[in-house]
C-alpha cells in the first residue's frame, strides 16, 4: 500500500506476488459513487464544523512529542527548526495572526501579493491503528529536508523568501500517556499545518474523547487551517464513521491497488498543468509505486480538483486512468493536497516527487498561489 531535491520549488507506487499488506495481492474496487460536500453519510461521530475565532500570534517554538512505540523507529522526538534564522513570534510585520486554525504562532501575514509570508510550524499524525509502512520516518526525514528548503530555490518557483517551517511529530502509540493531545483547539492554533504521513485506520475514532476530537480538527479546518498527506492518508477512518473528513479534506479512502513497485505514467489533467504543484515538474511522469484506487470518483466529489491521473498498462484493478494528485479548498482558505504515491521508501529519494510533495506543502498554507 501505503523520496526531493531542493532544485524546484513553488506554488504548491499485481506484479509482485502479495501485496505488503497481507492483502495478498490485488484487491477489488467499489463502484464510482459521489457524495455531497459537507455531509455526514452515516457516521454517528460525524459533525459539522463550527467557526471559532483564533488569537494573534503568540510566538515561541512549540515542544516536540515523542512518536511512541515501534512506530517512532528513526523518527521519535525529532523536531527541527526552518533554516534561515527566522524566528516565529506574535505579528511578525506587526499585524496580528491568523484566525485560529491557520498557523497563529507562526508570524505568517497575508501581503498583497496574496501570499503569507514567514516560516510557519507543521504536525505531522502518523499512528497506525492498522498496516504500519516503514516508509513513515523516511517521510519525516523527507518533511524535514524540505524545510530547510533555501531562499534561492525558494524563489525559483515562486516562493516566498523564508517559506521554511517546523516540524513536530505527534506522539503515535495509543498506549502513551497524553495520547493524541496535541489535537487540541489552543495547540492547533500554532500549527499552519497537519500533515498525514501514512496514518492509518480510525485514528481520530479511537482516540480519547474522539468525537471531541473530530470536532476541533474540523473548527480548525473550517476556519483556515490546512492539510496534506501522502499515501496511506486515505487509508485513514475508511468505515464510515468520520466522512466529514473524507468529503471535505482527503476525498476518499483507497479500496485496492496494485502490487508495490507497478510501473505507472502520471499525466498532468490540462486544465490544471500550469497550475503552481505541477508547473515545470515533468509529464508524463514514468514511475511506479503502489497505486491506489479509491473507493469514489474524487473528481466528481464537490470542490476537489484532480491535477494528475496516473495510467497503470499492467493493472489488473483499473488499466484507466484514476486520480493520482488531487487539491481542495474551503470557503476561509483551508487546504488540502493528497497524492497516491508513497508506499515504498525509494519513493522519498526521487526528485520529482520531493519536488512534488515541496509545491503541495507550500501550496496548502498559501506560499504559492
Amino acid at each position: 500500500m501505503r523520496t526531493f531535491t531542493t532544485s524546484i520549488l513553488a506554488c504548491f507506487a499485481l506484479v509482485a506476488a502479495g501485496c505488503s499488506d497481507g492483502s495478498g495481492g490485488a484487491t477489488s474496487t467499489t463502484s464510482d459513487t459521489t457524495s455531497t460536500t459537507g455531509t455526514s453519510a452515516g457516521g454517528t461521530d460525524d459533525t459539522t464544523g463550527g467557526s471559532t475565532t483564533g488569537t494573534p500570534g503568540a510566538g515561541g517554538s512549540s515542544s516536540t512529542t515523542g512518536m511512541g512505540g515501534s512506530e517512532s523507529t528513526g523518527a521519535a522526538g525529532v523536531q527541527t527548526v526552518g533554516a534561515g534564522g527566522m524566528t516565529s513570534g506574535a505579528g511578525g510585520s506587526g499585524m496580528p495572526g491568523p484566525d485560529a486554525g491557520s498557523g497563529g504562532a507562526g508570524g505568517s501575514n497575508q501581503t498583497a501579493d496574496g501570499l503569507k509570508h514567514g516560516p510557519f510550524k507543521m504536525l505531522v499524525i502518523s499512528t497506525t491503528l492498522e498496516f504500519h509502512h516503514d516508509s513513515i520516518p523516511t517521510c519525516l526525514q523527507m518533511l524535514q529536508d524540505l524545510s530547510k528548503t533555501s531562499d534561492a530555490d525558494l524563489a525559483k518557483a515562486g516562493a516566498p523568501a523564508g517559506s521554511t517551517w517546523t516540524v513536530t511529530s505527534a506522539g503515535s502509540d495509543p498506549a502513551a500517556a497524553n495520547y493524541f493531545s496535541e489535537i487540541a483547539t489552543d495547540n492547533l492554533k500554532n500549527y499552519e499545518i497537519v500533515f498525514s504521513d501514512n496514518p492509518t485506520g480510525p485514528v481520530f475514532t479511537n482516540a480519547p474523547n474522539g468525537a471531541m476530537k473530530k470536532q476541533i480538527f474540523q473548527d480548525y479546518w473550517t476556519n483556515g487551517g490546512s492539510w496534506a498527506g501522502q499515501h496511506s492518508a486515505t487509508d485513514f477512518e475508511n468505515n464510515n464513521k468520520w466522512t466529514w473528513f473524507q468529503d471535505n479534506v482527503n476525498g476518499g479512502w483507497f479500496t485496492g491497488h496494485d502490487g508495490d513497485g507497478t510501473p505507472g505514467t502520471v499525466i498532468f489533467e490540462p486544465t490544471y498543468a500550469n497550475h503552481s504543484i505541477l508547473k515545470g515538474l515533468t509529464t508524463p511522469w514514468n514511475t511506479s509505486d503502489e497505486w491506489y484506487v479509491m473507493n469514489r470518483n474524487i473528481q466528481a466529489v464537490p470542490g476537489f480538483k484532480i491535477l494528475a491521473k496516473v495510467t497503470v498498462a499492467s493493472s489488473g484493478i483499473d488499466k484507466t486512468p484514476r486520480p493520482a494528485i488531487w487539491i481542495t479548498e474551503n470557503a476561509k482558505g483551508g487546504r488540502a493536497f493528497y497524492t497516491i504515491r508513497g508506499h515504498n521508501q525509494k519513493v522519498y529519494a526521487e526528485p520529482e516527487f520531493r519536488d512534488l510533495m515541496l509545491r503541495g506543502i507550500l501550496w496548502a498554507v498559501h506560499r504559492l498561489p
